[in-house]
């Protein structure tokens, strides 16, 4: 047997909830059906090729689904009675199909609408009228719900199970699980498809034999048969697991008095009501991991104390804190009469020559900026008469001689104006010249005077800060005398003893966090070995000037930067002897968690999930309200968050 699913069907996708169906319009009848995404799919297969064994190959492959092929024989029956196939079969074939009842693949009629309405809700089971419990048709209702849960589709799997409720009401194991289905609502991550199989698992093993193993549990291994307790929902049997704790707490009272009850009641949280808690949301960043040793010294890039070369009395010096340009002088002696009177002569003409040669400039500048526009009218109208000449030769239209006669007079009188500028330069260039090389002599004359002076001047050899200053004005010094200590402010050398070795080399780069800011980054400036670590030094850059003032706690050095990393209040964090914890909150009910802590200070831990155990955007509980502690809040335990 080998049917085709007709070409000629309008098939057209929809989304509702986040479920995926196809509406299929049959141009020939006039009405529309709908098919979930997985049983579309395994239409599209019958393309008049395969067998039925072919075809189920063909879908365990492509789509990891699970059918046999008694359950593809019904959906054929179901999809030729309703038109959409174009079928060729032997006798032997009809026979077959004759003998099969004609239910969908799912166990879920196709329920025909008409073509003119609306996108509609998804269509439930077809609901069935009461005759006698068919318990071969039940249990395939729950054989193809176990599928669908095991390939993860909740939503689909919910149909299967309110319609084997339908055909047997009264099945207790029935209600719990659709109680289960309504906590998950149309959830279908990994947590809820494992949480689904164990409640279904625990409730009808005998299906879930038939079907094989289930779900992959979140850590890895296969999910066992009965839930933990942790992570069931607090509505799990809530009538069995009242009874056992009121038989518990009877025998408490006969065995250990008020005092056993008092234990039993708080160990159990029998009478306890929801937390009221404060929830914080994560949000993932690449937060920097900072080690909890600071810098052992901060010092200055450049300093060097700075001497006079001759002995007397000092005459000026520059006051600590202040900052100086190389070359500045920060420390005079004083000088001799003629000296000083030559040395104000100089500066004093150097002065004159500045402003003189300022004024020239100037005047020559504007003379060049009048010629260079009139320089730009010639170049526009010799443009202008390259392109219209060559039109005129050629007797061309839309040149006219008006037009050739206006751009060849702005042509002649540019050319004069230029010759008229040339003239009016030449004056005020041979000024500037002239000027020019008066200014570089009295700046000679300048640098000789200075030059007998040089013994009894101190210059800044660097740029950079007068940290200290030993000499005052009248007091006599010394040739050689450490008088003013000058420091380069704009880096500073920081060192770190480190417990590891980082992957770092010298040249390479680092990042520092100053009083606990954003790091910046660091150039290494030296590596040495230290068992277990080494010992590091990085020139870090300052653009305040204000970092040889700061103490070596302020600066610390980041060990790396972690990426997902969420950043919550110290509170959040719990350990016991399982290992470190968080509660987050999952539609409302608390869900313990493992994390990794990267970083802990008085009010913040910086944490990471462990295997995934944390995403973007969920609730981390913070506070506890009304007594008691986050870590004493259960698992699966309702909670009542307050904004």
């Amino acid at each position: 047997m080998r049917p085709t699913f007709r070409t000629d069907l309008v098939c057209s996708r929809e989304e509702q909830q986040g479920v995926v169906f196809y509406r299929i319009d049959d141009p020939k009848s006039q009405t529309s059906f709908r098919l979930y995404e997985i049983e579309y799919l395994i239409a599209k297969k019958l393309d008049g090729n395969r067998e039925l064994s072919a075809v189920t190959t063909a879908v365990k492959k492509e789509f990891n689904f699970d059918i046999n092929e008694p359950d593809l024989q019904r959906f054929v029956n179901q999809l030729e009675s309703m038109g959409f196939l174009v079928v060729s079969r032997d006798t032997t074939d009809r026979a077959a199909v004759a003998a099969e009842p004609e239910t969908a693949v799912m166990d879920r009629p196709v329920r025909p609408e008409p073509a003119a309405a609306e996108p509609a809700a998804p269509l439930p089971p077809l609901e069935l009228a009461p005759t006698d419990f068919d318990a071969a048709e039940f249990n395939r209702l729950l054989r193809s719900a176990f599928l669908h849960v095991k390939q993860g589709y909740v939503v689909h799997a919910r149909d299967y199970f309110l319609a084997a409720k339908e055909l047997s009401p009264s099945d207790e194991r029935l209600t719990k699980l659709v109680h289960h289905l309504e906590i998950i609502g149309d959830a279908s991550g990994p947590a809820e498809v494992e949480y689904l199989w164990n409640q279904a698992t625990q409730l009808f093993p005998d299906i879930a034999a038939e079907v094989g193993p289930g779900v992959e549990s979140r850590s890895g291994g296969p999910v066992e048969a009965v839930t933990s307790p942790a992570v069931e929902a607090p509505g799990w049997d809530e009538d069995i697991k009242a009874r056992v704790a009121w038989l518990v707490v009877l025998l408490v009272v006969l065995i250990g008095g008020v005092g056993g009850l008092v234990w039993v009641v708080k160990t159990y949280r029998i009478f306890e009501a929801a937390p009221r808690v404060k929830v914080s949301t994560l949000r993932a960043d690449r937060i920097p991991i900072l080690f909890e040793a600071p810098a052992e010294a901060v010092q200055a890039v450049q300093e060097q104390w700075l001497s006079v070369g001759a002995d007397g009395p000092v005459e000026s010096v520059v006051a600590p804190g202040q900052r100086v340009a190389i070359g500045d002088v920060v420390l005079s002696l004083q000088l001799p009469p003629p000296v000083v009177q030559q040395l104000k002569k100089s500066k004093a003409a150097l002065v004159k020559a500045d402003q003189a040669l300022a004024k020239a400039s100037e005047k020559v500048e504007k003379l060049v900026a009048e010629r260079e526009a009139v320089e730009t009218e010639r170049s526009t109208a010799e443009e202008r008469l390259k392109e219209l000449r060559p039109k005129s030769v050629l007797n061309q239209g839309g040149v006219s001689k008006r037009d050739l006669e206006k751009w060849k007079s702005v042509l002649v009188e540019a050319n004069k104006k230029l010759g008229r500028i040339k003239q009016k330069e030449r004056g005020p260039r041979k000024q500037l010249a002239k000027l020019e090389k008066r200014r570089e002599a009295t700046a000679k004359k300048l640098e000789q005077v200075q030059a007998r002076a040089a013994a009894k001047l101190v210059r800044a050899p660097f740029a950079g800060l007068v940290a200290e200053a030993k000499a005052t004005v009248g007091q006599t010094v010394k040739a050689g005398e450490r008088l003013v200590l000058l420091r380069d402010s704009d880096a500073v050398r920081l060192r770190f003893t480190l417990p590891v070795s980082l992957p770092v080399q010298v040249g390479g780069e680092a990042h520092v966090a100053v009083r606990g800011g954003k790091p910046g980054r660091a150039k290494v400036s030296s590596l040495t070995a230290k068992e277990p670590g080494a010992v590091l030094e990085v020139r870090l850059d300052d653009p305040t000037g204000t970092y040889l003032e700061m103490p070596p706690a302020d600066f610390q050095l980041v060990r790396e930067f972690a990426e997902p990393a969420y950043r919550v209040p110290v509170g959040a964090v719990f350990g016991n002897e399982r290992g470190t914890f968080v509660i987050v909150a999952m539609q409302k009910r608390a869900q313990e968690n493992a994390v990794e802590v990267l970083h802990r200070d008085a009010a913040h831990a910086v944490i990471r999930g462990v295997a995934g155990s944390l995403r973007d955007g969920e609730q981390v509980v913070t506070v506890r309200l009304e007594g008691g502690t986050v870590s004493e809040i259960g698992a699966g335990a309702a909670l009542e968050i307050v904004e």
